[in-house]
């Protein structure tokens, strides 16, 4: 018992150390959004811990394999943003060309398909190291964690002005 409570101390300063880490990896990051992703990520990580109620071996295997995972996604979000900046850039010429237009629409189609793939692989992949009990629990977190995230979103949108060519957003009904 002793020996199962000193191995679990260890894993989570070796998990603590290495959120440091993590933490220090995003502060020197450029791009806010992708600070804020990292935030949420870690975030959902320690929820998703207690959720699942985890012991130490599934947490190490759950978030390998969720962090392969996460690069993965993080890099194909990052070729989706390119297209879509390509995009946006063809949408502002007055006549853009036809062809150059439809390899775009097309890359950006197959981008979103693959972030699309990726996320469903990855869903099975954390379901199979999941018990029953446990896999109830990751989709109902799915769902509530990402319509919290929507919310906070959503409340942060609205206390900030409007980005140019936005309209304002509608007031909600209470």
């Amino acid at each position: 018992m002793v020996l199962k409570k000193i191995a679990w101390i260890l894993f989570l300063a070796f998990f603590l150390m290495g959120s440091v880490a993590w933490a220090q990896s995003f502060r020197d990051s450029k791009d806010p959004r992708e600070k804020t992703r990292d935030r949420i990520q870690m975030i959902k990580m320690l929820k998703l811990t207690d959720t699942l109620k985890l012991d130490q071996e599934g947490t190490a295997r759950f978030f390998a394999v969720n962090s392969q995972y996460e690069e993965n996604k993080k890099r194909l979000r990052r070729d989706l943003h390119e297209e879509l900046e390509r995009l946006r850039h063809l949408m502002r010429d007055m006549a853009p060309q036809e062809r150059e237009l439809r390899e775009t629409i097309s890359r950006v189609k197959n981008r979103k398909r693959e972030v699309d793939a990726l996320a469903q692989r990855q869903m099975d992949d954390e379901m199979n190291l999941l018990r029953l009990d446990q896999q109830g629990r990751y989709i109902l977190f799915q769902i509530d964690f990402r319509r919290e995230m929507d919310d906070l979103i959503r409340e942060v949108r609205e206390e900030k002005p409007p980005r140019p060519g936005f309209e304002k957003a509608p007031e909600r009904i209470r």
